[in-house]
C-alpha cells in the first residue's frame, strides 16, 4: 500500500538530484529547491527519498494525493493573471517574457472535477479577478511544455492557489484542470 510523506530539508538541495532518483525509484510528488518534498508511493522507495534530504529529517505522514509523476516546484515562472471579459475569463501566464493567454467561458475551478474548456487567443478584460505568481511544474521545462502542448503549474492568487495544468486537446482548444492536491475544493 502506497503511503505519502511531506518533509523538510531545512536549506537548500539539489532538486535535480532528489528527483531523479525519485523517477528511478517510482515515487510521485515533488521536490523544491528550498528543501520541501512531498514524497508518495511504497514505503521503502519513500524512505530513500526522504533520506537524500540529509541526516536527521523526520517526515510527516499525510494524506495520498495522487500525483502522476514526479517534478520540481518552486522554479519561478513569473505574473499571471485572470480577467473578467464581457463573456468569461482570460487567464494570462507569463512565459518567456510574453503573455500567453486562454479564453474561459466561466472562471477557473478549485474543484479538480471540473474541466475548463480554454480556447488559446487574447480578449479584451474588463477587471482583474485574480493575479500573482506561478511556478512551472512537471517534468518538462516552459516553453517546451505548452509546444507539447501539456504544461503543468502552481499558482499563489488570492483566489487560485496550488496546481493546475492546461491539456491542448486541439489546435488552440485546451482543457484547464485543477490538480489533486492540497488546495484543492470540491463543488461549492
Amino acid at each position: 500500500m502506497n503511503q505519502a510523506v511531506r518533509a523538510s530539508a531545512g536549506g537548500p538541495v539539489d532538486a535535480e538530484a532528489i528527483a531523479a532518483r525519485a523517477r528511478e525509484l517510482g515515487v510521485l510528488g515533488w521536490v523544491r529547491p528550498t528543501g520541501e518534498l512531498h514524497a508518495e508511493g511504497a514505503p521503502d522507495a519513500v524512505a530513500a527519498v526522504v533520506a537524500l534530504l540529509g541526516e536527521d529529517v523526520a517526515g510527516e505522514h499525510v494524506k495520498v494525493e495522487g500525483h502522476e509523476q514526479f517534478g520540481i516546484r518552486g522554479v519561478p515562472a513569473g505574473p499571471f493573471v485572470v480577467e473578467e471579459t464581457a463573456k468569461g475569463f482570460v487567464l494570462r501566464l507569463e512565459v518567456d517574457g510574453v503573455m500567453r493567454c486562454w479564453t474561459l467561458a466561466k472562471a477557473p475551478s478549485m474543484d479538480p472535477a471540473v474541466k475548463r474548456m480554454a480556447f488559446e487567443g487574447d480578449a479584451e478584460g474588463v477587471g482583474v479577478w485574480d493575479q500573482g505568481r506561478y511556478e512551472q511544474g512537471g517534468r518538462v521545462a516552459w516553453p517546451e511544455a505548452l509546444e507539447r502542448g501539456h504544461a503543468v503549474f502552481v499558482l499563489h492568487g488570492s483566489e487560485l492557489q496550488g496546481g493546475f495544468a492546461l491539456q491542448r486537446i486541439r489546435p488552440r482548444q485546451w482543457l484547464l484542470i485543477k490538480r489533486k492536491d492540497a488546495e484543492a475544493r470540491g463543488p461549492a
